[in-house]
C-alpha cells in the first residue's frame, strides 16, 4: 500500500509542476501584425539584361515572406514599364525584405528573369509605395 501511496503523491507532484510551469511561462511572444500595402512603380530590363537590347519587362512578382502578388506590366516601351498597384500583406511596423523578381522578354527569345531584395520597415496598413527597379 504504501507503493500505491508514492505513486499516487509522485504523479500529483508532477501534474503541480508541469501545471505551474505552464502557468509561470507566460504567452509566446506574438508574431509582427501583418497588414495590406500596395505598391507600384517602373521597371526595366536594361542593366539586367543589356543584350539582347530589344527585351522589356512583362511581368512583376513580389513576395513578402507573409503574402506574394504578380501580375502584368503595363504599356512596355523602350525597355520600360510600369505595373501595379500590386497589394499584398506584409509585415507592419518591423523590418522585413520584399523579394522582387522581374520577368523580362526579348522578341523569338525565351524569357528571363531577375531579383532583387529591397529592404522595407515601419510600413503601415493602407500605405501605397512607390518601388522601381533596374
Amino acid at each position: 500500500m504504501s507503493m500505491r501511496t508514492s505513486r499516487i503523491s509522485m504523479a500529483s507532484f508532477l501534474t503541480a509542476v508541469l501545471v505551474g510551469g505552464l502557468l509561470a511561462a507566460g504567452p509566446a511572444s506574438a508574431a509582427p501584425p501583418v497588414g495590406a500595402v500596395s505598391f507600384k512603380g517602373k521597371v526595366t530590363c536594361k542593366n539586367a539584361f543589356p543584350t539582347p537590347n530589344t527585351s522589356v519587362p512583362t511581368r512583376v512578382s513580389l513576395d513578402s515572406g507573409e503574402d506574394d502578388a504578380s501580375g502584368r506590366t503595363n504599356n512596355p516601351t523602350d525597355r520600360r514599364a510600369t505595373y501595379g498597384p500590386l497589394t499584398l500583406d506584409v509585415p507592419l511596423d518591423s523590418p522585413f525584405s520584399l523579394t522582387v523578381e522581374v520577368t523580362c522578354k526579348a522578341p523569338g527569345k525565351k524569357a528571363q528573369t531577375f531579383e532583387r531584395a529591397v529592404p522595407y520597415d515601419n510600413l503601415t496598413e493602407g500605405d501605397e509605395v512607390s518601388l522601381n527597379i533596374k
